[in-house]
Formats: C-alpha cells, structure tokens, sequence
C-alpha cells in the first residue's frame, strides 16, 4: 500500500484533521482569552477590596497621628504656660506692696532684675510691670519706662481691674512698644487691702511655638497646629500666621470646646479655609486654652493615592505579565514574520546614531580646542587693546597715528575671529546687536559664494523698510551657513538660493508685536511631506550615512529661540524648501558708541582690586585702569581676593574679575560672595567665553567680552560704582530712619 492509498490521506479524513486542528486552535484561543481575562479580572477583584481596606487603615492611622501630635503640642505648652506662671509669681515677690511711686524711683534697679530674669529663655519677649491707671511702671526691653503709652483699653486690664480670673492669657496682640507680635501672661497685683494695684506681665512669642509646631510638622506631614482660647481668639497658628482671624463659635470645634471637654477628636470643615480635615484638640490644664493638631482630609487621601498607586504597581505588574504572555503566544507567528525586518530597520538607525555620536564627538573635541585657543587669544588681545589705550593716553601727538590705527583696526577683526571661533565651539557669550540687515545682510552673505560653488546662483533681497533686529552676528552667519550646505545639497551642486527679509506681521509670526523675516528658499526637491515635521529635531537626517549629522537646522532654531524669535520649514508652491526665520523688530536705535579713550569722571580717584590669573593681561588692565585715575591692587584668584578684602575691604570700591580662573572660586562664585556681604561690593565680570553665562546671568551680573573696549570698560566700571553707592546711600537712609 502507497501513501496514497492510506486512509489517513482521503480528502475526507485531511478535511476532518483540519476540522479538528481549527476547533483545537478555536479553543486553545479560547483558553488564552479566559487566561487574559482572569488574569485581569482576579487582581482588579483583589485591589478594590485592598483598597478599600488602606482606606480604613490610612485614616486610622491618621487620627492616631494627629492624637500623638496633639498630646507632644500640650505637653510642650503646658510647660512653657507653668514656667511663665513660676516667672509671673517671682516677679509678684519682686514688687512686692511698693507703690507706684517706689516702683518709679527704683525704675533702674527694676529693669536689670528684669532683663536677668528674662535671659536665656527664648520664649519670652518681654517682662512688664504695670500700675493701676494702666501705664507702665518697668520693664526688661527699655529704661526708663514709657510712661506716655496708656494701656488702659487692653483686655487684660478690664479683667484684673474687674478682680477676674488670676493668669490671665491674652490673644496674640502687636506690643505698643517693639511692635513685635505677642501675647501675654499676666496676673493682678494688689495691695495688703485688696486694692488693685496693677499687673504684671510675660509677654510670649508666637514664633516660639510655630517654630516648634514646625519641627513636628517635619515628622507628620501635612499638620496644621493652632493655639486657642476658648472664646475662639488664637495664640499662635501653624503654618499660617494669625492674621486677626477668631474662630467662629459656631464651627463644630468651638461648640466641642465650648461644651467643656478636654480632649477629642472630630472631622469636618476648617474653621478657616472651610478645607475637609481630621482634628484631635486638647485642653492646656487649668487654663482656658486649647490646643488643636489637624490634617487635610487631601492629604489622607493622597498618602492613600500612593501606597494604592504602588499596590497596583505590584498587582497589576504580576497581571499584565501573564496577560502579557498569553497575548505573546497570540501575537507570535506574526512578530517571526517582522522580526527580520525590525532587526534590520534597529541596525540602520543604529549605525546612523552611532556615526552621530562620533561625529558630535569630534565636533565636541574641536570646540574645546577651538574655545581654549580663541579664550587665549582673546587674552593676548586684550593685552594689546589695553597697551594701545595707555600708549594714546601716555602719548596723545601720536594717537591718531595710522599705525596705532591699524593695530585697532587688527585688533577688531581678531576680535571678531575669535566670536566666530567661539561660536562654532559654543563657548561664546552670546552678544545681540543691533543689526540693519540692509547693510548687513549682503555682507553676511558673501561667506556663502566660496561654500555653494560656481554653478550655483546666489541673489539677495532686502526690503527698503526692513526693520533692525537684535541678534548675535556670529550665530546669524553660522544659521545662514548651514541652511545654505543643506539647500546645495538638495539641489545638488545646481540650482538657485534665494536669500530674502522684509518686515512681517506679527500674526503670520505668532508673536505680539512686529517681526522681521529672513528667508532662505532653493530650488531643490523640497522636504518629504512626511518628515517635515521633524527637520528640526537634533541628528535627524536623509542623507547617506557619512554625509550628514543631523545638526545644522537644529542650530538654526537654538539660534531663534536664544534670541526669542521662531524657526518654520516648508515647500515652497513653487518648488523648492524654504527655511523662514522670524526676529522681533528693534524698538529703538541704540546711542551712538562711546569714543575711545574718554574716562567718566565717576573713575577718579576710584580704588579697584583686579582679580586675573594671567599675567599679561593683569599688568595691561591694571596700567589702562590706571591712566584713567584708579588706584588698583591685583590678585590672582577667588581665595586670594577674598582674604585680601577680609581686611581691606572698606578701601576697596569696585572688584573687576575674569570669570575662568584656576581654583575653586571663579568669578561667578567670588561675585556671589561678595553679594553676601553686609556692605556688598560691586562687581564686573570679564570673559573670553562664558561656559557659565546662563548662570551669570541669573545672578544679574554685568559681564564684558574679552578683548572690550576701555571705554565701554571704564563705562560698566562707572555704572555698577553708582548703582552701589546709590545702594549704599539708600541703606543708610534707612539705618539713620530706623
């Protein structure tokens, strides 16, 4: 018998076995459908009562929190009330039956006795003593006593003039005489007749007790304290300052109070903010003071919201595993067939992340190159600026030599090199000016004729009424630079680029106020419908691997944005890419540049301590500050600078200081230091590149390009002298008011 004969190869018996595999693979989905759902369902079943059972659990826990926070706050009140009631009764023995008349002659003696009494206890502000018309007789604050202040209207006096209680708790009032807020501890004081004599007084900070309530509060989170009598007027309130609020007796605390228990708990609006919270009060003893320790209700709730969000982590984590499993075994012959294909598509993107990164390497390893030669050269310029300004001073019948001119002039494009370097290595503090682009821009351009070639037309168009903008010049020319490398190679080495600017409005850019656009269009394929949308994203590229990183539009729109301006990339409807870059018009025309060699007369006679670490530059500066009347004293870094103004820092008017120095102060951190101190001193920064610019500038410090002109030099000098000696009239304005 062949194998075709046999029964098992019948198209019957084939038709029965595929009958058979399609109910057995029916219900083997079947089987992981029921293993997905219950692995599901079973642990949502299992978290809701969970859940439910935190719930309880949490607010149990929180009212046995706030009971325990409660009974630490008596405790500590309890003391601080009997110390001060020990302290109302020595200062009771003190006076003993003198009369008012006594009390005055022996005012002096009173006070040192008071002022020892009150020494080393930090809750007390002041001890008083005060006779029956209410006007003070004593005190440990001030000597004489202020008789002229009539205390008369406080409540304190009605009560012990009355004969009422004997400690008397006042609420927290503001003292007549320091201003500061307070309450007090007082008691009546009578004559061997009974006849009312006046009263003393503790009076207690507040701040002693939230300061306290604040230390607790860093072990119960959320808590709220308040310190109240029971006519609802407040002592003390944590975290918010008592502000004049008395609570009202009709809150269910007040009527809990009210009703004479001395302790409990209850939940239910804040007397204050109306907030849902859980409270646990206290009664002070024997005093008519209660202390209440409360928590939000959301606050409950979010620690519940948590330990749930980590139950559910671990529940459904467990779940979502089988689940994830069951939905494998679903999804597996169909992950066999693109598994090919991803790995293919992952080893692409791959390769071309990882040419990326070598090549932002490189670039990364030529700009610290880049920055650290041009940080030096910037130095041997402003060496040389500065020797030029002091030769022109030093020898005004050659100072408009053309010699000196053009080493000026020398210096300048040197100057400008170097921001081009810097630039490139991002280490250039970024510096906008205010740029006519009708002169600018054709200038600007003609760094791209070497880059596009010959066979490549280049023509530019600057609308008559184009506005100025500010922008660093250096970022301008990099941005334009890389959009034309991108636009030569779509169009392939042939083609046109267009380079246009006009003003636009401030709807087409999206802003609120008027814009100016730059267009740069080509000729070329345009972008991809399809990928547009991510033309600006760092190393994202369609070129060939080894031809592009990625890196030169998201350039472009770093640049837009440090200046607070917007990037768009489209098709033109006639073909071509067009990169559109929008800058806020300039508001105003900036003044005209400060001559060289002018010295505001602020300068004169101004004592500067010149804190550079090179050695060159340092004697340059030092002689050009000279030539315009300072007097300069110079150290080679943040601690050597510090020690010296430890002792001479009253003969020292203005600090001028390199930013990169070696050592663990710089100039960021010495200028720092030097806003910390009583009489802060003002300083002016110096830099060839700011790796920390953006924190400079938080800290509103002036800072100057390396090399910079004297004049503009001796101008920041002047400006921040007068800002401090404003500051400094303005402090002692106040000193002498107070």
């Amino acid at each position: 018998m062949n194998a075709s004969d046999s029964p098992a190869s019948t198209p019957a018996t084939v038709a029965l076995a595929s009958s058979a595999l399609a109910v057995g693979r029916q219900r083997a989905l079947a089987r992981l459908r029921a293993v997905i759902a219950f692995a599901l369902l079973l642990p949502a079943v299992g978290f809701v009562v969970a859940a439910a059972y935190l719930y309880q659990l949490e607010f149990a826990d929180a009212r046995l929190r706030m009971d325990r926070a409660a009974r630490i706050a008596q405790e500590h009140a309890l003391k601080l009330f009997e110390t001060n009631e020990m302290l109302l009764a020595r200062m009771l023995d003190l006076l003993g039956n003198a009369s008012d008349a006594e009390l005055l002659a022996r005012s002096e003696a009173l006070h040192d006795r008071l002022q020892r009494m009150a020494a080393g206890l930090p809750q007390v502000q002041g001890l008083f003593t005060h006779g029956a018309d209410g006007r003070s007789l004593g005190n440990s604050r001030v000597h004489p006593p202020p008789r002229d202040i009539d205390y008369s209207d406080r409540e304190w006096y009605r009560a012990h003039r009355s004969g009422g209680e004997q400690v008397f708790v006042s609420e927290q009032i503001v003292s007549r005489l320091t201003g500061e807020p307070v309450f007090d501890m007082s008691r009546r004081r009578e004559l061997p007749d009974g006849t009312f004599a006046g009263s003393v007084h503790v009076s207690l900070r507040p701040q002693y007790l939230t300061d306290f309530y604040q230390e607790l509060a860093a072990t119960v989170p959320g808590l709220r304290v308040v310190v109240l009598r029971t006519d609802g007027r407040m002592l003390a309130r944590w975290p918010t300052p008592v502000a004049g609020e008395v609570v009202s007796p009709d809150s269910p605390l007040m009527q809990q109070i009210r009703g004479g228990v001395s302790s409990g708990d209850s939940e239910g609006p804040s007397p204050f903010d109306g907030v849902e919270q859980l409270r646990s009060f206290r009664k002070l003893g024997r005093y008519p003071l209660y202390v209440v320790a409360a928590v939000d209700r959301s606050v409950v709730v979010a620690d519940w919201r948590r330990r749930c969000a980590w139950l559910a982590v671990l529940v459904f984590s467990a779940a979502l595993g089988f689940a994830g499993m069951a939905w494998l075994a679903l999804r597996r012959a169909r992950e066999e067939l693109n598994s090919a294909q991803r790995l293919d598509d992952e080893r692409t993107r791959r390769q071309r992340a990882e040419l990326a990164l070598m090549q932002s390497q490189k670039l990364e390893a030529m700009g610290r190159l880049t920055g650290g030669v041009a940080h030096d050269f910037n130095n041997l310029l402003m060496v040389v600026n500065s020797n030029l300004y002091v030769h022109r001073r030093l020898r005004p019948e050659v100072a408009g030599s053309p010699q000196l001119a053009a080493i000026e002039r020398a210096v300048g494009s040197g100057a400008k090199l170097t921001r081009q370097l810097l630039a490139f290595a991002r280490k250039q503090a970024l510096l906008p000016e205010h740029m006519v682009l009708q002169e600018r821009l054709p200038a600007l351009l003609d760094l791209l004729r070497p880059l596009l070639g010959s066979s490549i037309e280049l023509s530019c168009e600057v609308a008559s009424d184009t506005a100025p903008i500010e922008v660093d010049a250096a970022e301008l020319e990099l941005a334009l630079i890389n959009v034309a490398l991108n636009a030569r190679d779509a169009m392939r080495g042939s083609g046109m680029l267009r380079v246009r600017a006009r003003n636009a409005a401030a709807a087409e850019a999206g802003g609120d106020g008027p814009c100016v656009l730059i267009e740069v269009q080509d000729t070329g394929p345009g972008f991809d419908p399809t990928i547009i949308d991510r033309a600006f994203e760092p190393f994202f590229t369609t070129k060939p691997l080894g031809q592009g990183t990625g890196l030169g539009l998201s350039q472009v729109q770093a640049l837009c944005h440090s200046a607070g301006a917007l990037a768009r990339v489209d098709n033109d409807p006639a073909g071509g890419a067009r990169v559109r870059m929008y800058f806020r018009a300039a508001k105003s025309v900036p003044a005209g540049p400060v001559e060289a060699g002018a010295s505001p007369q602020e300068l004169q006679h101004c004592t500067v301590l010149l804190v550079e670490d090179n050695d060159a530059v340092a004697q340059a500066t030092r002689e050009m500050l000279e030539s315009m009347g300072c007097t300069v004293y110079r150290v080679n870094g943040g601690l050597p600078a510090l020690r010296y103004l430890e002792d001479h820092a009253p003969s020292v008017d203005i600090v001028l200081s390199d930013i990169e120095m070696p050592g663990e102060i710089d100039g960021i951190a010495l200028a720092g230091e030097l806003q910390r101190l009583q009489s802060p001193l003002p300083v002016v920064l110096m830099t060839g590149y700011a790796v920390r610019l953006e924190q400079a500038v938080r800290q509103r410090l002036d800072v100057l390009p390396k090399p910079c002109l004297p004049a503009v030099l001796a101008d920041a000098l002047a400006k921040a002298l007068a800002r401090s000696r404003a500051a400094r009239s303005a402090r002692a304005g106040q000193a002498a008011n107070a």
